[in-house]
């Protein structure tokens, strides 16, 4: 079960499961961001941290690759790449971004976090596809893995 204030994706439409991700198009911050302090699992880490879990929904069809960062920031107006701090940037081939498949899937990284965390996607050229993303108490079984991936930065 997904808690709905750790979801990244969630907008309430039809009370479906289509509600828990969104469509990725443009270059764009998440539907949602995390506030930290309201979740009570601000300071990030210790033996138990969050998971970061990413999930390609839908095939992205014309894209080349997209890149997801998750961003710190301390107030809600400002997440964006100005003021924001990443803490971590991936990127995935559009090959590997088939329905169902699990990007992402770690603990969150140690870092300085700010109280509020987002997701800013930056796809390389325009397509169509939708994420779902949120944070987990642990790790997700993947049904698929992507087979290459490029990380840079933490």
């Amino acid at each position: 079960m997904i808690d709905l204030g750790l979801c990244f994706t969630y907008t309430y439409s039809a009370g479906t499961f289509a509600d828990y991700h969104e469509a990725v198009t443009v270059a764009a911050i998440s539907a949602n961001y995390i506030d930290l302090d309201a979740a009570g699992i601000r300071p990030v880490g210790g033996s138990k941290p969050p998971w970061l879990v990413v999930w390609s929904i839908t095939v992205f069809a014309t894209m080349v690759s997209m890149g997801i960062k998750l961003i710190t920031d301390s107030v809600i107006p400002a997440l964006d790449a100005v003021t924001a701090d990443d803490v971590m940037v991936t990127r995935f081939t559009a090959a590997v971004m088939a329905a169902n498949t699990l990007l992402i899937n770690q603990p969150l990284p140690a870092f300085k976090y700010k109280q509020y965390l987002a997701l800013e996607y930056e796809p390389y050229t325009n397509g169509t596809g939708s994420i779902l993303a949120y944070l987990s108490t642990g790790p997700e079984t993947a049904i698929t893995a992507p087979a290459n991936t490029v990380e840079a930065g933490t």
